[in-house]
């Protein structure tokens, strides 16, 4: 089973969790579309680190690369087996300007400085498949949607250079009746290294 396979099925059974969680628990009382990205985070890594075999987890990891908001110095998620490594990024997505922050994470995390120094700081020199995953949260199935099939949505736009990325959602849960909008992990998948053209 590939890397993103492995990565639907954890994430099906988080974002189940998740629903779990939020049904015994309202983290925002009183707040609209709040849920804060360290929670969603903690989903995310948690189905990594499944999705993985015998991961090893290690946050907030410093590099010296800089993106086009400034300095950026740190990447939210280191995930590795002997097999694969996994650079995640997560942001909450409650406005389209979020998509290409998202986009702009990838740009930064496939540069030539950002691989050599991560490939750098690993003292087993073992070879492994890398990947950028890039992991946030929306509201509306037909946002989820959009996200999935690079189809605009209103003013949700998924950007060019993620475009060739595997793009997929889990639910957490589904739209159902007034006021219920529904809420869904979405979810990029790209080679480390930028294809060459």
């Amino acid at each position: 089973m590939d890397l993103a396979q492995r990565i639907r099925r954890a994430l099906a059974t988080t974002a189940r969790e998740f629903n779990r969680a939020l049904t015994c628990f309202d983290p925002a009382p009183g707040r609209v579309n709040t849920y804060p990205e360290r929670m969603v985070s903690y989903y995310y890594i948690h189905a990594l680190s499944r999705a993985l075999a015998s991961a090893r987890v290690l946050l907030e990891i410093p590099v010296k690369g800089k993106s086009k908001r400034g300095w950026d110095n740190h990447i939210d998620a280191l995930i590795f087996s002997d097999r694969e490594l996994v650079l995640a990024e997560f942001k909450v997505a409650w406005a389209p300007s979020h998509w290409p922050a998202l986009a702009q994470d990838l740009e930064r995390l496939r540069t030539p400085s950002v691989n050599r120094e991560i490939r750098a700081c690993f003292t087993d020199r073992q070879r492994r498949h890398s990947y950028v995953f890039l992991g946030a949260d929306c509201w509306y199935r037909k946002r989820a949607e959009a996200w999935r099939s690079g189809v605009d949505s209103g003013k949700w736009i998924l950007p060019r250079s993620m475009r060739s990325s595997h793009r997929d959602f889990a639910c957490v849960y589904d739209e159902s009746g007034k006021d219920y909008d529904g809420y869904y992990l979405t979810w990029a998948l790209a080679p480390f290294r930028q294809p060459a053209a």
